[in-house]
Formats: structure tokens, C-alpha cells, sequence
């Protein structure tokens, strides 16, 4: 699957924080509930209206998780996933901070990610420490 050409890909970077507190905020301000599950399909639309979206077209999802990882980078507590709707496929990126502080050993694809990932693997090995999956 990782390998295969997709017709269309779907980047998707999640709210922030931030944005989160604002989601909440609104949804209070509008349903009277701090309940998500009162009105679930308001607070999706709330969601996704401050999500950022790229599709990326004829691509494989290496490639989309290369595209990716600069901004799992860039933003590194928030959460990048990938969609390919036609095929019902799906990758739920953990954050990149959760990333480096427990799955260190999930892959990378861009060099900038090898890097980084190569100091987090070789502290780690120096205090003993494994991640979180092994």
C-alpha cells in the first residue's frame, strides 16, 4: 500500500492547541454544552475549519509522508494525517514531539527527520531508554 500510486492524497494538519481552546469556546458559545458528543457533527465542522488541507495527486504515501514530515516538523504538536478517500485509506501521524519522546523508532522520510531522528536513537541508547512500542 505505502508504495502504490494514489490517485489523490489528503495532507491534513490539526488544529493547535490553540485553536482547540477557540473550537471549545465556540462550540460552548453556541450549544450551550462543553459535551462534544451533544452535537459531534458541529464540532467536526468546527474542526476542520481550522484544519489546513494539501491534496497531493498521483502520488504514493512514502512520497505524501515525505511532503509531510516538514510539517509534522514545523508544527510538532500538532498531528498530520493522511487520507485517501477513494480507497477508505488512512494514516493518523502521532505528533512529532510524541513522535521523538516515545516512538523514536517509527520511520522517517525526508533526511531533516533522519537527522534528528538519529540524536533522539542515540541519547536514547545512551540512558538506557527503549520506546514506547517495543
Amino acid at each position: 500500500m505505502m508504495n502504490s500510486i494514489q490517485k489523490q492524497v489528503k495532507v491534513v494538519l490539526s488544529p493547535s492547541k490553540e485553536q482547540y481552546t477557540q473550537i471549545r469556546a465556540q462550540f460552548l458559545a453556541s450549544t450551550g454544552s462543553d459535551n462534544y458528543y451533544d452535537n459531534p457533527e458541529f464540532f467536526d465542522e468546527l474542526v476542520k475549519m481550522s484544519q489546513t488541507e494539501w491534496t497531493l495527486e498521483n502520488v504514493t504515501f512514502t512520497e505524501a509522508q515525505a511532503f509531510a514530515e516538514p510539517i509534522r516538523i514545523a508544527n510538532p504538536d500538532q498531528c498530520v494525517s493522511l487520507y485517501n478517500e477513494d480507497a477508505g485509506s488512512f494514516i493518523g501521524n502521532t505528533s512529532w514531539n510524541d513522535q521523538i519522546q516515545m516512538f523514536w523508532e517509527y520511520p522517517v522520510y525526508t533526511e531533516a527527520g533522519a537527522e534528528i531522528m538519529l540524536i533522539r536513537e542515540t541519547e536514547a541508547a545512551d540512558q538506557g531508554l527503549i520506546a514506547a512500542w517495543e
